[in-house]
């Protein structure tokens, strides 16, 4: 007797399934690295999601030797009314399938690996364990490969989501799916808000870690929910979004309502990113892990952009006629500085010795004006003074002073890295930074002019 892949969906209405528009055509697989891969998930005796889940990419990632691998077997424990993963009660969990993983993904030579799994309600944590277990084996195995993840809900498994972040991933990711009103009809075992709060919590857990999540178009969701979900997420912190076009599996799923145009796929793409997600991935054959690995790479390279365009980084270098014991002298004086420096209001040694202090500043430049700490180390022996910021308007804050002796002189550099919460002030201080620490320098050549 055939098991049935769908038992809960037997007694389903059958619903005609709508013709796919133009926008939508998957290749046909054909080259010789199509069947290599297929081989080599064959020969591990792995499972894919590629397949299991029917994915209309399949032929061309594979054909690149990308596939997403599906832990815990092949069946879940959940009813979700899109899904084409077979449903039921799974056999017990294979201890040897993260090694068996381990050794495909080093046989295809992955640099980036994408690892999802079935819902497994049945067990205590969620396959949690599981999880990490085969993220520490595809350490070892391949040290270089960078590892997403693609999990379950864990819902009512208290402390698995800290287990499978402790094993580090590179990309923490999980679907929403829908919009809320549908999640009764679509992921009746899901809850809305608790996956919203696995993004929330993996991001607060591991603040490193890229976190994605991704919706189905097409189940009959309108825009305004569309934008409301997009908005949730964001204030989850989500990194990267992705949204694809359902495609209905059989006559016994949740029916397609509408196509998404590749326009309105866009344009919802543009709203996404004025939200501020770091990434959107829209279109009708988007998927979680499609590109996944040219999508990590893009990632770290707008998030370091992003960190970098953020920070005022500068080194200033001069030549003085002075010896550079006297510049030291002048600069560590800090509670002098409201005397001489232009702006400087007030400045105060709040503790410490000529070594190490606490100093504070309150700075004042056009409309500008902030009060902030730092902690100071001077070594004289060296000729170095270095102020890194404590407390103020800023996210972050070092000042590095070198001096050299050349001649009767000496060679001054200073290097300045600000990084304001206030992005207005940042952008004119940018604009300004040169000027500023040629007024600066000048005031302690003036200084020093004064005093000896």
């Amino acid at each position: 007797m055939t098991k049935v892949r769908h038992p809960e969906k037997v007694k389903n209405k059958e619903t005609s399934i709508l013709p796919k528009p133009k926008w939508i055509r998957s290749r046909l697989p054909s080259s010789k690295t199509f069947e290599t891969t297929k081989d080599i998930i064959k020969k591990g005796n792995v499972v894919t999601v590629c397949e299991e889940a029917n994915c209309p990419n399949l032929g061309e990632c594979w054909s690149k030797k990308h596939a997403t691998f599906m832990i815990m077997g092949d069946t879940c424990t959940r009813a979700c009314a899109f899904c084409n993963v077979k449903t039921g009660k799974p056999e017990d969990l294979d201890p040897f399938e993260p090694y068996r993983i381990s050794q495909t993904v080093k046989k295809l030579g992955l640099d980036h690996v994408v690892i999802t799994s079935v819902d497994r309600d049945d067990l205590h944590d969620g396959g949690a364990l599981h999880f990490s277990k085969t993220i520490q084996l595809l350490r070892r195995e391949s040290p270089k490969t960078t590892i997403e993840i693609l999990t379950p809900d864990f819902l009512r498994k208290e402390k698995s989501l800290e287990v499978v972040l402790e094993s580090k991933p590179d990309v923490f990711n999980h679907n929403l799916e829908t919009v809320p009103r549908l999640y009764l009809s679509i992921r009746p075992g899901a809850r809305y808000f608790n996956s919203l709060k696995i993004l929330s919590d993996a991001k607060e857990i591991m603040p490193e870690v890229f976190t994605k999540s991704g919706l189905m178009l097409g189940l009959g969701e309108t825009k305004d929910e569309i934008m409301q979900v997009m908005d949730d997420l964001r204030s989850a912190n989500v990194d990267f979004l992705t949204l694809g076009q359902y495609l209905q599996p059989t006559r016994k799923h949740a029916p397609i309502k509408d196509f998404i145009t590749p326009d309105d796929f866009e344009k919802y793409k543009e709203i996404a990113e004025s939200k501020g997600f770091l990434m959107v991935s829209s279109s009708p054959l988007t998927r979680s892990s499609h590109h996944a690995g040219d999508d990590f790479l893009k990632l770290k390279k707008i998030r370091l952009s992003q960190q970098w365009s953020k920070l005022i980084d500068v080194e200033y270098n001069n030549f003085l006629k002075f010896p550079s014991e006297f510049l030291f002298d002048v600069i560590s004086d800090v509670n002098s500085y409201s005397k001489f420096i232009p702006g400087c209001n007030s400045s105060k040694i709040l503790s410490g010795n000529d070594k190490k202090f606490i100093a504070k500043l309150k700075l004042k430049y056009l409309f500008m004006s902030g009060e902030f700490t730092s902690e100071v180390n001077c070594d004289r022996e060296k000729l170095t003074i270095i102020s890194n910021g404590i407390d103020g308007p800023f996210h972050s804050l070092v000042n590095k002073w070198y001096f050299k002796k050349e001649g009767t002189g000496s060679s001054i550099k200073l290097h300045i890295m600000i990084d304001l919460e206030n992005k207005i002030f940042e952008r004119i201080l940018q604009k300004n930074i040169n000027k500023i620490l040629s007024q600066i320098i000048l005031s302690f050549e003036e200084r020093i002019d004064l005093i000896y």
